[in-house]
């Protein structure tokens, strides 16, 4: 028993002895890992302090530059005063090179804008040419159908009313594409600090042909032409084209292939000419312009039912036309206010030692009345200029000269113009009021009528009052209804009247 005991004793302490053992080594793993702990910690709270203290940097610098910027803000306001000030007080010669460098600033944003045009432009397909030179197609796919009330002169492009003869019809119904247009715009090389330009405009109203199982067409006409050399202030052209007297038109789309109110105070005859402009700036969007041109009065209104090309009386003066016109612009686009007066003269010879001095004198202007109203116009008055358009297509009058029997030719007097409302509704549509006349002197006109003339020749006045609307629902389509009262005198009787409607469409490319 004494044995057991004290192997009981012995196996006691062994196992205490044991647990001691393992307590201590878990005691010392316990304080390691504490240890361990504790210096993570002690490193973390390292880090924070330092980008504590970064932060803190950063921040002071953010308010020194801040602290910068105010400090330089009020200088270049101080700055900004004072140069003000300094202009306003200083010598006509210092304001003068404020105002030029103010200039040049604004041409060099023209520059930056005519440059960035030319590149969207040259992003395009263009058309290829012999020269490799820019070359441009563009045009207006023209549909018309009318509807006239009355007798005309022609059915579809009225200008003049006619009498009514029994028995006949008194209106006609139609449509066509004649005054379908096509142009082309070359652009060339540089040349003497200009460069050289090109363009022509043709469309299909040079005459009708038809078959025995086809509908009337047109004939390809040029309508426009012209080779332009242009500076930044000079320009050159030598072109057919209308005169320089009246560079303005009113807006139509029911007559294209000849200009809105012909015969109705609209100078627009057509012919060959070389022209000079030159331009005086005024300031950034102010100038002056003069012009001078010489004009070759080809087209015979004494004798239009000519169907061969002969020499014109004024070509027979051996001397052009001579025609000039001074204008004053400001502004641009809608907002544009142009105004112009100008004039011309030319002789005539009619064989037989008798010559006609013919002139005209004349004004044009575009004036904006209100955001979207604009007033445009053109008044002349003038002399032997039937070869312009104007005096009832007529530029002589014949009379007979008593006792002695001999015939005279003498120049037709004449005034006439035109006026147009334009509204711009929106930037898509456009409602424009029109009304023209022009009148040959009646007292003049009761000379004598050739006998192999015709019905025209017998009118002194023709007038016409136009209303019409143009539509664009994209950029490239158009639509336009429109309204035209045509009014005409003949030189006895009473006036002759005919309402024209006209619906359009086209399409631009």
């Amino acid at each position: 028993m004494r044995g057991f005991g004290r192997r009981i004793a012995l196996g006691a302490a062994c196992a205490w002895l044991l647990g001691v053992r393992a307590l201590g080594a878990q005691t010392g793993t316990t304080q390691a890992a504490s240890s361990a702990n504790s210096d993570r910690i002690q490193a973390l709270e390292q880090r924070i302090d330092r980008l504590a203290e970064n932060l803190a940097a950063a921040q002071a610098q953010v308010e020194q530059d801040r602290a910068k910027m105010q400090s330089m803000q009020a200088e270049i306001d101080d700055l900004r005063e004072s140069f003000g000030q300094s202009v306003k007080s200083s010598t006509p010669e210092i304001r003068n090179a404020a105002v030029q460098l103010q200039q040049a600033v604004e041409q060099i944003r023209e520059e930056q804008d005519v440059i960035s045009s030319e590149v969207k432009q040259h992003e395009q397909t263009k058309v290829e040419s012999a020269s490799k030179m820019s070359v441009r197609l563009h045009g207006l796919v023209l549909f018309n159908a009318f509807v006239n009330e009355g007798v005309v002169d022609q059915p579809d492009l009225p200008t003049a009313a006619l009498a009514r003869t029994p028995g006949q019809s008194h209106g006609s119904v139609g449509a066509g594409m004649r005054q379908t247009l096509i142009g082309l715009d070359g652009t060339g090389p540089i040349l003497w600090n200009g460069r050289l330009l090109a363009d022509v405009s043709l469309d299909f109203f040079g005459g009708v042909t038809a078959g025995g199982l086809s509908a009337p067409a047109g004939v390809v006409r040029m309508r426009t032409g012209g080779i332009t050399w242009q500076g930044s202030n000079d320009l050159l052209r030598a072109g057919y084209e209308g005169p320089l007297i009246s560079p303005l038109s009113p807006t139509s789309i029911a007559t294209v292939a000849q200009p809105a109110l012909a015969w109705s105070g609209n100078l627009w005859t057509w012919a060959p000419q070389l022209r000079w402009e030159h331009l005086f700036p005024l300031n950034a969007d102010r100038h002056a312009g003069f012009e001078f041109g010489l004009y070759d009065a080809a087209y015979t209104a004494d004798y239009s039912n000519e169907a061969y090309r002969s020499v014109s009386p004024g070509e027979a003066a051996r001397q052009p036309g001579y025609e000039s016109r001074i204008s004053y612009r400001t502004g641009k686009d809608a907002r544009e206010l142009a105004l112009g007066a100008a004039g011309y003269y030319d002789r005539k010879n009619y064989g037989a030692g008798q010559t006609v001095d013919t002139w005209a004198g004349a004004a044009d202007w575009k004036i904006p009345l209100a955001s979207r109203w604009n007033w445009t116009g053109e008044f002349y008055r003038g002399r032997g200029i039937g070869s312009l358009g104007g005096g009832a297509y007529r530029d002589t009058y014949t009379y007979t000269s008593y006792p002695s029997g001999a015939e005279h030719n003498e120049g037709l007097d004449s005034v006439g113009g035109w006026t147009q409302w334009q509204w711009d509704f929106t930037e898509t549509m456009q409602l424009n009021a029109v009304a023209g006349q022009d009148t040959g002197y009646a007292g003049e006109l009761h000379y004598g009528v050739p006998t192999d003339a015709n019905q025209l020749y017998y009118y002194a006045r023709n007038r016409t009052l136009m209303a019409n609307f143009v539509y664009r629902p994209w950029s490239s389509f158009l639509l336009s209804p429109e309204f035209r009262r045509l009014e005409s005198w003949p030189i006895y009787g009473q006036a002759q009247t005919a309402n024209v409607y006209t619906l359009s469409a086209g399409y631009e490319f």
